[in-house]
């Protein structure tokens, strides 16, 4: 496979968002750290996709789903840790 579907913080036109037990959007941030942990490289800018993320929640004004963009990529864990 070479295209996958996703959306910035889950954000998007999901058919079955209107139903309780839907999942919901592919977060592209989750997508794309799975895809560069598992050595795929995806050529897209993780940290500046987690700004892009942050942004959208701002901007709804309400908590979006996306796991990385609220716990930060492993790049951003692993400077922290050598910097401490």
């Amino acid at each position: 496979m070479t295209r996958y579907d996703s959306s910035v913080a889950g954000l998007g036109g999901c058919p079955f968002a209107g139903h309780r037990s839907a999942a919901g959007n592919v977060c592209t941030e989750n997508l794309v750290f799975m895809c560069e942990e598992m050595g795929i490289a995806t050529g897209i800018d993780l940290d500046g996709l987690i700004d892009c993320a942050k942004l959208a929640e701002d901007i709804v004004g309400h908590p979006l789903s996306g796991s990385i963009m609220h716990d930060g990529s492993l790049a951003r864990l692993r400077t922290a840790m050598k910097s401490a």
